[in-house]
């Protein structure tokens, strides 16, 4: 279960509800964005997986974790859903709870749109760690990852959210930990409409067109003048979505006009390198945070 050191708080931004752990109030903070893509992911991602390595960071300041549209307990507009559209929600949630510098630590797809977000340079992003993010490396030409194909059906259940992060994890310890709240995120009426409509064909081509374009965009920022803050990228060794390689390619695009980029690899560890490993998770990403201060 998440640590309890942090509460669970419903803000309206712009009529809309959107969830978010978070511990004390602070213009400071660390700020997690999970990833996934919304009613498409066998697994029911949100604040929640970041699971206690919130705690630990909570012990070091102020930590902020957020659902995405589609997620959990917050909802999305009638717009497609985006790479885009998580950037402006991460934007609007920095700003509703009056946070005025943050470190951005992301995962997966919230890794691209965390990225994408520091490029627009808002001014409030000291740093951006993005946490085995598949969707922000280039893929080549190589064959598709499958690792996640043909889940149990239906998507949302006990049994395909077991699957999954079986399935994304080099050790299983802490997938009972966890699912319970993914089953309950995969209930809540955000998630349950983000699943139908992605059901319809044209909706999942929106999604998958919105992150190759959103990729692209950001390749081209860093041929140019780069991402303006420091970046770190941090891999599991046995991460089945994608290669060791893939992640240290990341890590040479970001570091061709950023000079303060780092990459770090995590043992023993998975797609959820911060459930399997919090420990050295924690260590890295506050060991970067402290360095670019």
């Amino acid at each position: 279960m998440t640590a309890l050191a942090l509460h669970s708080h419903t803000l309206t931004i712009d009529g809309l509800a959107v969830r978010i752990l978070r511990d004390r109030e602070s213009d400071t903070a660390t700020v997690f964005v999970h990833g996934g893509a919304p009613g498409l992911t066998p697994y029911s991602s949100g604040a929640h997986i970041w699971g206690p390595a919130l705690g630990r960071f909570a012990e070091d300041g102020a930590v902020l974790a957020l659902d995405l549209p589609g997620f959990g307990g917050s909802d999305a507009s009638d717009a497609p859903y985006s790479i885009d559209a998580m950037a402006d929600h991460v934007d609007a949630v920095v700003r509703a709870t009056g946070v005025r510098r943050c470190h951005l630590v992301a995962h997966d797809t919230g890794g691209l749109a965390a990225l994408l977000l520091a490029c627009r340079q808002p001014g409030y992003i000291e740093a951006v760690s993005v946490v085995s993010s598949v969707a922000a490396a280039p893929t080549g030409d190589g064959v598709e990852n499958t690792a996640l194909a043909y889940p149990p059906q239906p998507l949302g259940s006990r049994e395909s959210q077991r699957w999954a992060l079986e399935r994304l994890s080099y050790s299983h310890h802490h997938v009972q930990d966890v699912l319970d709240d993914c089953v309950q995120a995969a209930q809540q009426a955000p998630q349950q409409a983000a699943a139908a409509r992605m059901a319809d064909p044209a909706t999942r081509q929106a999604w998958n067109s919105s992150v190759a374009r959103a990729k692209v965009r950001l390749f081209e920022q860093c041929r140019g003048p780069g991402v303006p803050v420091p970046v770190q990228v941090a891999w599991g060794t046995h991460d089945p979505t994608g290669t060791v390689d893939q992640g240290l390619w990341l890590y040479r695009i970001l570091a061709q006009r950023q000079p303060v980029t780092h990459f770090h690899l995590i043992n023993r560890a998975g797609a959820l390198p911060f459930r399997e490993e919090p420990g050295a998770f924690h260590s890295i990403i506050s060991a970067f945070s402290d360095a670019v201060r």
